[in-house]
């Protein structure tokens, strides 16, 4: 049973998280998608690095054991996932982008099967496959109408498959770092790795240093690297399964946020496709899942 505290944190993650693609798609007006994630990682660090450094209640330098692990999550879960996210606003509409996070939660149970060896239930699986359909069909089927084009599929893919594997392998983790120090050196790290990509795929031009970009960066270096990701660690340190289920109210929150504040167009395979991952999620869901 969750109680109210968790309650409240897992909805307010869900809330905060589905506003990343319409804040990212707000800078990319003044930078390319790559320069844009990589200011956002490594300032992130810099910024809230100085605070942890000065602040004698925290130990702020990382022994051996903790860089290996800083330097592993750092790369599934800033460089691949949010990587793979940032590069994807270019090619997907909002809507689209946050249907895709929903899924997340059947591929941790699908990876957790594989790595944690946990049981799949009848029902998990018949879950996937409606909610893997429903995504299918909000994806393929407006294609023609540009809300998202095959390298977005693509790139959305690599999010998916790399927040699932990070989430399981940081459940694993046996720290003494503070779950505050280790998510900053993560998304420092990961910038630093994500930084040379952007010369190499040409995504290293920042067009105007304005209201968007500054603002962009602001919300997703403050709201999201550090409010969202802390809430992120706090949930799957409880039970990973069970912090995944707040992903299942991004999609219609990222809808609604891509039509109010994008004026991006909702079609009725989105529509139809939400309702079925929706659907795929509670038939999931339908067996209760233990702390694995």
């Amino acid at each position: 049973m969750l109680n109210n505290k968790s309650i409240l944190l897992g909805l307010l993650f869900a809330i905060l998280w589905a506003t990343g693609s319409v804040a990212f798609k707000l800078g990319l007006r003044s930078a390319d998608p790559l320069i844009l994630a990589t200011m956002r990682f490594v300032g992130t660090g810099i910024l809230f690095g100085h605070y942890f450094l000065i602040n004698k209640k925290y130990r702020f330098r990382p022994n051996l054991v903790e860089w290996k692990a800083i330097a592993i999550y750092g790369l599934l879960n800033t460089t691949l996932t949010l990587g793979s996210f940032s590069a994807a606003q270019r090619y997907a509409s909002a809507g689209i982008s946050m249907l895709f996070i929903a899924i997340t939660p059947l591929v941790i149970a699908l990876l957790s099967s594989i790595f944690l060896e946990r049981k799949l239930k009848c029902t998990e699986v018949a879950g996937m496959l409606l909610a893997f359909s429903g995504l299918m069909l909000a994806a393929v089927l407006d294609l023609p109408k540009a809300q998202i084009k095959p390298m977005g599929i693509i790139l959305l893919m690599i999010y998916v498959f790399a927040y699932a594997l990070s989430s399981i392998y940081f459940s694993g983790l046996k720290l003494s770092l503070s779950r505050e120090v280790f998510n900053v050196w993560q998304v420092f790290v990961g910038g630093i790795i994500l930084s040379p990509l952007s010369l190499f795929f040409h995504q290293s031009h920042v067009t105007h240093w304005d209201f968007y970009l500054w603002g962009s960066l602001a919300w997703l270096i403050v709201v999201l690297s550090f409010i969202a990701n802390q809430l992120w660690l706090y949930l799957i340190n409880l039970d990973t399964v069970k912090a995944a289920n707040w992903l299942y109210l991004v999609p219609g929150l990222g809808y609604i946020y891509g039509y109010v504040l994008l004026h991006e167009h909702i079609t009725w395979y989105a529509i139809c496709g939400t309702i079925m991952v929706i659907a795929g999620l509670i038939i999931s869901k339908g067996v209760k899942t233990s702390k694995q």
